[in-house]
């Protein structure tokens, strides 16, 4: 008797195909010889278990195992045999005449610890769960195919299409609300019959042996593939959680009638609840995002529609992180800024309901450019809420929740939010393509990236004239700036006119630095980009070409020509230049340096 290697292949893992008359066919041109048998492989279009994950995304078969059988049932190994390292074709040859078996395993995971044994027969055992007390918790496929060789030796084509040998089982919390899963620490599932399941598939695809699932952590998945169940299960999930005050408990959840089965999913149910299931409070943690709509403003692919709609893309530089109540009547989070903040509250009032703010939400982690919007579970039911002085409000549930119905303050010890609240101004900041699509000469299009980095100069420039340090050297400038009639500017007033300047409407220019005056302020790309203190060698003189632009435009902003010293000179565009990048040196201004634009995920 003859016994085959089993041939294992580590490391690879290409992207399987869907078996289907189309998609593993045979090219007529393909060479075969006498006798040759090949099979195209590949996974059973359209199963639901086993080759996708909880998000619906297709997994790789990471290893494959064979094995080639007699009429007697005993496994063989032919002259020749060849798989293909892609896993897509095998191929055998010097099989003689007769009828044969092919059987096939494979598995979607790279590093199983579960055995493949190496048969003798078709009777024996192929994989094994040696595992007490915890499932096979992997995705695997078999398949058995009848093989019969002709007396005229002629070649043999056929498609393999390995099937799920093990079933899916998820475990469904019905939680109160989303916010919900902060409590949750530990979800363990347990049969009440430890012979319950199987434990291994022989080579000729019956199942055998029998052990039980006893206290198996689901935590992070809440799902685990099984061989399938000798009948349905009975069974308890068992959850520890949290209260907010750090004090834990236990509990236990009954369930029954689970029938694992091979290429199928089986769900238990449990009604999940806590003592806090009815508090109004949103608590959102950065792993939680997966969960809600959560974008990124300004990625490489956004439309220019998007990002020129004002309505979508405009903050003012005192308040870049936005908050509001959206017309689907979800908590709505812009931040624009390119800088993430941590450990953020939002205070709400009911206007209807209360005097009183109270703590509607609190993130852990505002990343940068976040859109993002998170359901309010107050809409759907009464909620309670604890106002600041701690006293508790119960606030009936509020189906028509709008903006108007309710004042939202941020609070944030955050570094980046205590320099924003330093800004004296409101400038109204957005976006435009002015006359880029009328064949104009220097107006061009923006895009993504180069409003990331017009979001940073906004407030960048925002900042520095707001802070001590610029308003102690414009004092040194004191007769020095003067008006389109040459007469000094009066240096309170300018800064009032600073301050109450309504803001910028941000554009791209080419073949000059920039083009300026009133809300217009379009810049090159390489003034965008070069006016970071890193973006010249250190030690060089401050008063660079871009740093030079952004001010001058500025200048033009503020009303003023080319015959004052606001726009060309030693005066204003030296004064701006100088402490812009000394306070981005320092670590002083909101976005110091351009790599926290440039090595952004785009």
């Amino acid at each position: 008797m003859k016994i085959i290697r089993i041939i294992m292949l580590l490391g690879l893992l290409p992207l399987m195909a869907n078996c289907s008359s189309e998609g593993l066919g045979f090219d007529s041109a393909e060479p075969v010889g006498a006798g040759q048998v090949t099979f195209r492989l590949g996974l059973q279009a359209d199963v639901t278990a086993g080759v996708r994950t909880r998000s619906e995304q297709p997994e790789p078969i990471a290893r494959m195992w064979y094995a080639i059988a007699d009429e007697r049932g005993e496994v063989i190994k032919p002259l020749y045999q060849k798989l293909e390292a892609d896993f897509s074709k095998l191929t055998i040859e010097g099989l003689g005449h007769g009828d044969y078996t092919v059987v096939f395993l494979a598995t979607t995971h790279p590093e199983s610890e579960f055995a493949v044994d190496e048969p003798a027969l078709l009777s024996d055992a192929w994989l094994v769960n040696s595992e007490e007390k915890a499932p096979l918790d992997e995705a695997w496929f078999y398949k058995k195919i009848a093989l019969h060789i002709g007396r005229e030796q002629a070649p043999v084509m056929q498609t393999v299409c390995l099937e799920p040998c093990v079933g899916r089982v998820d475990v469904d919390l019905d939680v109160s609300s989303e916010y919900m899963w902060r409590f949750i620490r530990h979800i363990a599932v347990s049969f009440d019959d430890a012979q319950g399941v199987y434990t291994g598939i022989q080579a000729d695809g019956e199942y055998a042996g029998a052990g039980g699932v006893d206290a198996y952590d689901v935590t992070q998945r809440r799902s685990f593939y099984s061989l399938p169940g000798r009948e349905a299960l009975s069974g308890r999930i068992t959850i520890e959680s949290e209260r907010s005050d750090g004090t834990s408990f236990v509990q236990v959840y009954r369930f029954g009638d689970c029938k694992v089965e091979a290429g199928r999913v089986s769900h238990i149910r449990i009604d999940y609840r806590h003592p806090e299931s009815g508090e109004g409070l949103l608590y959102v943690r950065e792993e939680d995002f997966s969960r809600f709509r959560a974008d990124t403003m300004f990625l490489a692919d956004e439309p220019r529609e998007v990002f020129y709609d004002s309505n979508r893309r405009s903050f003012r530089v005192n308040a870049p992180l936005q908050v509001s109540v959206s017309d689907n009547h979800q908590l709505l989070v812009k931040f624009f800024s390119p800088v993430g903040i941590s450990d953020v509250k939002i205070l709400c009032r009911f206007n209807k309901v209360s005097t009183e703010f109270f703590e509607l939400a609190r993130f852990d982690r505002i990343y940068p450019f976040m859109e993002a919007s998170f359901p309010l579970p107050v809409v759907s039911s009464e909620r309670t809420f604890v106002s600041e002085n701690g006293r508790r409000i119960t606030v009936p549930a509020q189906p028509e929740l709008s903006n108007d119905d309710v004042t939202l303050l941020v609070r944030t010890e955050d570094p980046f939010m205590k320099k924003i609240e330093q800004i004296d101004s409101r400038w109204f900041i957005r976006f435009s393509a002015y006359s880029a699509d009328k064949g104009h000469a220097y107006w061009r299009h923006m895009d993504p990236l180069l409003c990331r980095h017009g979001v940073a100069l906004a407030l960048n420039m925002a900042f520095m004239f707001a802070s001590e340090e610029f308003n102690v050297e414009m004092n040194a400038y004191e007769g020095k700036l003067k008006d389109n009639g040459g007469k000094p500017i009066n240096l309170d007033a300018l800064r009032q006119r600073i301050r109450s300047h309504g803001g910028l409407v941000l554009g791209r220019v080419v073949g000059v630095g920039g083009l300026g005056g009133g809300n217009t302020y379009g810049l090159a790309d390489y003034c965008y980009k070069g006016v970071y203190f890193d973006a010249t060698a250190p030690g060089s003189h401050p008063h660079s070409y871009p740093r030079q632009a952004m001010f001058h435009e500025y200048g033009h902003c503020l009303g003023y020509s080319h015959s004052s010293t606001m726009t060309y000179g030693n005066q204003w565009t030296v004064l701006c230049a100088t402490v812009f990048v000394a306070m981005g040196q320092e670590g002083k201004l909101p976005v110091c340096s351009k790599e926290q634009v440039e090595n952004l995920p785009m």
